[in-house]
């Protein structure tokens, strides 16, 4: 009964609500994927606190679809206001980007 209550835990899905991010563009990357389609990554930096300790660190932003269109035209340094939802990849934060607010 234990290891079902854990499974259950364990593999229970959790949402994220959507914000929003104001920050400056570091890098813009377009690439493929493995169908041919474009999709672009932002990087941004975010200020974070751990245990008293802030710091900075590289967050991505991915953007497909009709984001990417609407991401290819940023350049590194330009201002980025949007809203996102987040999600972890590998144990890391990142987004994906649902609109560019202008």
């Amino acid at each position: 009964m234990m290891v079902i209550a854990m499974f259950c835990v364990v593999t229970g899905s959790v949402y994220a609500a959507d914000k929003i991010i104001q920050t400056s563009i570091e890098k813009v990357t377009t690439k493929l994927d493995k169908n041919g389609n474009e999709y672009v990554q932002i990087i941004i930096k975010e200020g974070r606190e751990l245990n008293g300790v802030k710091y900075k660190t590289d967050v991505v932003v991915m953007c497909f679809g009709s984001t990417a269109d609407a991401a290819k035209d940023l350049k590194v340094g330009d201002p980025l206001k949007a809203v996102v939802a987040e999600n972890e990849y590998r144990g890391r934060l990142n987004y994906n980007l649902v609109a560019v607010i202008q």
